[in-house]
């Protein structure tokens, strides 16, 4: 096609040039001004058919702009507007600039996960990933992608990031972050009634049902569900039904789940208590460290809390969660 062009825009230079040289000789006279007139026009449709071929394809979609501004330039102004085109267009069009090529790629900012991924979803990164999403995209949708991702973060990771969520400025954002959380109310609630159903059918002889019931009201304060007095009381039934379990068959992990709840309801002596007797039944130090800390933080008695962390083994001392707390203290 630019070859084709390459031969229309000389023929049609060399048209326009004959009916010049007429006009200048004298020739009007006896040809006529209306045949030069058409030899004009012909050459002027030659040399635009020549010029809009040379044209780059994205220039040619529309026929009509590229069109009349050709014809307009080369019509109207013999001999200078075919002449002027031809010498405007053509060099920029076959030595045109080339951009050096750049340092730097942009890439397009990556999707948020929707399924799980390589990267594991308990890491420290991804959690607070989600949370700087939510507090400095300003795209609703970037923020609407945040909180879907926290499907694949733990309950106790996601629900912080979700009621963060409750206070965005869009309205799809907040609905979706409350959707998320009444869906995980309801998924105990629905655990607590069929545990509740099991126990009023079959009894619960060795207590099993009991801590399973308390440790589902745990999850709320656990989770941050409950706040104030609903916390309160979710924490109360909680320890109600542990004691039921453990009236019925005690163990260490039933003492210890005792000890967290009485814990967060400011029972220090009742801690104390829940903890002695969890180790006398075999509570191993890697479980019942952390808690002897958290309760000599929560005294106030900040000399305790070394000595009761340096009872930790040094493959529990390597968790994630333990280890900044073990380099702050030790």
């Amino acid at each position: 096609m630019r070859l084709f062009s390459l031969i229309l825009v000389p023929v049609g230079i060399f048209i326009e040039l004959l009916v010049v040289w007429a006009c200048l000789a004298g020739w009007a006279v006896p040809l006529g001004l209306l045949t030069l007139l058409l030899g004009h026009l012909l050459a002027v449709a030659i040399l635009v058919a020549g010029l809009y071929l040379a044209l780059p394809s994205t220039y040619r979609g529309a026929k009509a702009g590229p069109l009349a501004f050709l014809a307009t330039s080369a019509l109207f102004v013999p001999l200078l507007g075919p002449v002027g085109l031809v010498l405007g267009m053509l060099p920029g069009l076959y030595f045109a600039y080339h951009e050096q090529p750049e340092a730097w790629d942009s890439l397009e900012i990556p999707e948020l996960p929707f399924q799980p991924v390589q990267v594991d979803p308990n890491d420290v990164f991804m959690r607070d990933g989600l949370s700087s999403v939510l507090l400095h995209f300003d795209d609703r949708n970037r923020r609407q992608q945040a909180i879907l991702a926290c499907r694949h973060l733990p309950r106790r990771e996601a629900v912080p990031i979700l009621r963060s969520g409750l206070g965005d400025s869009a309205d799809e954002v907040r609905l979706l972050a409350y959707a998320m959380i009444n869906s995980i109310e309801r998924d105990l609630e629905n655990q607590l009634n069929v545990v509740r159903d099991t126990i009023a059918a079959s009894g619960d002889q060795d207590g099993e049902l009991h801590e399973e019931r308390a440790q589902l009201f745990w999850e709320f304060s656990y989770l941050q569900l409950a706040r104030g007095s609903v916390e309160e009381l979710m924490l109360t039934k909680a320890l109600t039904a542990i004691d039921m379990a453990s009236d019925r068959r005690p163990t260490a992990q039933r003492w210890l789940l005792r000890a967290r709840i009485c814990m967060e309801l400011d029972r220090h002596d009742d801690t104390q208590d829940a903890l002695e007797r969890a180790e006398q039944m075999g509570l191993e130090d890697d479980d019942s460290a952390p808690r002897w800390a958290e309760l000599a933080y929560r005294r106030g008695r900040f000399d305790e809390v070394a000595p009761a962390l340096e009872r930790m083994s040094p493959r529990a001392g390597a968790n994630p969660v333990m280890r900044p707390v073990l380099e702050y203290w030790l």
